[in-house]
């Protein structure tokens, strides 16, 4: 019976690749048209940074105008774990009506209030609105393909809660907003196809509107421990734009990354891939065909017994690994985790993970990763069985609740943190209730499934036996040593995902869309190849100093990547997050960032530790069927 290869895995890999670049745009809603003088919802979520990864919801705090009747439309699971909190609000939009000037509400804050707004501004706090499924934008002109005759827009998501002067530490909050919706006409409806927002702090106590033609007038001051009386006030135009039609709405959202440095780097890793490919296909062939040569000569002397390198461990090398019991589910859970982000990018990739989708690509992959746990299951279930194991029942079991009772935990450990410090990135009780009902009466289910069915299977057919007594290792030279090797296994494929992976971390944690899934597989594919050979190499390596114990090594020279991915978090943190503003974390923040880039890592983890796994296996049980040693 065959095993399992990595080529099976190359080629689900090679089937997303189709279209990878010119990647269509599929909404995932279909348009909405406005007749004039219909009014138009515009709905508040929350306040995030780039600096603090904290959102809270806009109504949670104290400083802002809040409806007596606040309606929250149902959010999916996705908008909930990554904090949105939508709600309806008091702005009046009516499709086609500027409105010069209106006053929302005048509030007076408290000390403690007026001290938070201005610990907010000087946080760099954005604002998130939301007009037909549209976030509310800060504008920036860029010169166009023409040099500098034309300029063009593109849209960064949120605005400025207020303005922070850091020379004289004080808070300006931003209380006066002017709102541009830009629309389209479609026959007698209109869709819109854009929503700008320009802030302004006025300060302005009067409770009417302030002069917005007075450039000069002072600022309204926040911060301070006393009471403040804030007016808040909007102004609404209503611009029909010919430039952008419904379809590509989000472009201007999407054309912050230059595609030249994503293809730069692919050029790049792929010829890193090529000459590594050419290292490993001389050193290998080369090596293999001198040993495979001798041992044809040697098999017909009766007074040589033995051979050397990797033939003397034929008796051992496929011995069942310590701790089996632990490796078969967790390498269940690594085919389920990758087939997850296979089939999730594969999705964005045919446009249904499109932004308007909001909450989609979390919500998707949770869908996705439930309905793989057969696949986990049965993996499992087959490598136990193949390690002599007997109780399939408690596989499967392991194979559930391993790796999802570790990252439950350490999410529940955080989010008594956050539910302290009353962020919107705290689940609530029922989404926490929810996810265990998924895993219950899904997850748990279709993975006994595969379990009892990959038990059931016949084992993978070794192509040699194993020796009662197992060989001695003999001591390992310093770069095959656990810590040096790891490190060194770890480089190559970290070099090929850097550049990709700093656009990841961006989206994650400063709000910026990642929608280049195209880009995304050839990248995935370059390192595929990148993690599966350096683990032979380095597998192989350990067979010919006498290292037979190779099985757990496989997993983590393949994982071994994530070590840097986690570093770089660190970098990335300090160097971005942090910049210019290193006063304004404090510990829930920082355990927040640690906590998801350490779990980020380890799903990374889980994913090329598989790989390397089973490119390995398949590497060393080819290579001792090409000789008999029986």
């Amino acid at each position: 019976m065959r095993g399992p290869t990595s080529a099976k895995l190359f080629g689900l890999a090679l089937l997303l690749a189709a279209d990878v670049v010119d990647a269509f745009y599929i909404p995932s809603m279909g348009p909405q048209s406005f007749k004039p003088g219909e009014r138009v919802p515009l709905n508040v979520n929350r306040v995030f940074s780039e600096h603090v990864p904290l959102p809270f919801a806009y109504y949670d705090l104290p400083f802002v105008c809040k409806p007596q009747d606040v309606r929250r439309p149902w959010l999916n699971i996705g908008e909930v774990l990554r904090g949105d909190r939508i709600a309806s609000s008091d702005y009046e939009l009516t499709m086609g009506q500027d409105s010069e000037c209106r006053v929302l509400c005048t509030k007076t804050l408290t000390p403690a209030a007026n001290e938070e707004a201005g610990r907010f501004v000087e946080q760099n706090y954005l604002v998130e609105w939301i007009v037909d499924k549209l976030p509310g934008a800060t504008v920036f002109l860029k010169h166009g393909t023409d040099g500098a005759k034309t300029k063009q827009k593109e849209y960064e998501p949120g605005f400025k809660i207020g303005s922070y002067d850091k020379t004289g530490g004080h808070a300006y909050l931003n209380n006066h907003v002017s709102m541009h919706v830009l629309y389209e006409k479609r026959g007698e409806g209109r869709r819109i196809v854009g929503f700008e927002v320009y802030p302004r702090s006025i300060k302005n106590t009067a409770g009417n509107c302030p002069d917005l033609s007075d450039k000069a007038a002072a600022p309204l001051l926040v911060g301070e421990h006393k009471e403040a009386v804030v007016t808040y006030s909007y102004s609404v135009r209503w611009v029909e734009d010919t430039s952008v039609k419904w379809n590509h709405r989000w472009d201007r959202y999407l054309t912050a990354t230059d595609q030249q440095v994503h293809w730069y780097a692919i050029i790049n890793s792929a010829v890193i891939i090529l000459l590594l490919s050419g290292v490993v296909a001389i050193i290998l062939m080369r090596m293999l065909n001198r040993d495979l040569s001798m041992y044809t000569e040697e098999e017909f002397r009766d007074d040589i017994e033995e051979t050397s390198g990797w033939k003397l461990l034929h008796g051992d090398v496929f011995r069942a690994p310590n701790y089996g019991g632990i490796l078969a589910p967790l390498l269940g859970t690594t085919v389920q985790v990758m087939y997850t982000f296979i089939a999730t990018i594969l999705l964005g990739i045919l446009g249904v993970l499109s932004p308007s989708y909001r909450g989609g690509l979390l919500t998707t992959g949770i869908v996705v990763f439930l309905l793989m746990g057969s696949a986990s299951g049965y993996y499992s279930g087959h490598l136990y069985r193949t390690w002599g194991g007997t109780n399939w029942l408690k596989n499967a079991v392991m194979t559930a609740t391993l790796v999802p009772a570790l990252i439950i935990g350490a999410e529940l450990i955080l989010n008594m943190f956050l539910w302290y410090q009353a962020s919107s990135a705290a689940m609530p009780f029922s989404t926490i209730v929810l996810l265990f009902a998924l895993w219950l009466f899904i997850k748990l289910p279709l993975t006994l499934l595969g379990g009892w069915y990959g038990f059931k299977r016949q084992p993978y057919s070794e192509p040699v036996r194993t020796n009662a007594i197992p060989r001695p290792i003999p001591p390992q030279p310093g770069y095959l040593k656990p810590l040096p090797s790891i490190l060194l296994a770890g480089a190559l494929p970290f070099a090929v995902i850097f550049i990709e992976l700093f656009l990841v971390l961006k989206s994650i944690w400063q709000d910026s869309f990642y929608y280049e899934y195209g880009f995304a597989i050839i990248v995935g594919l370059i390192l595929s190849l990148t993690v599966c050979e350096t683990t032979v190499i380095m597998v192989w390596l350990s067979l010919n100093s006498g290292h037979h114990r190779w099985w757990w090594r496989a997993f983590a020279y393949g994982a071994s990547s994530s070590v840097y991915i986690f570093a770089y978090s660190v970098f990335f943190y300090f160097t971005r997050l942090r910049a210019g503003m290193p006063d304004v974390a404090g510990f829930v923040p920082t355990l927040t960032f640690f906590v998801h880039s350490l779990l980020i890592s380890a799903a990374y983890a889980l994913c090329t530790g598989s790989m390397g796994f089973f490119a390995a296996y398949f590497f060393v049980r080819r290579i001792y069927r090409m000789v008999k040693l029986s």
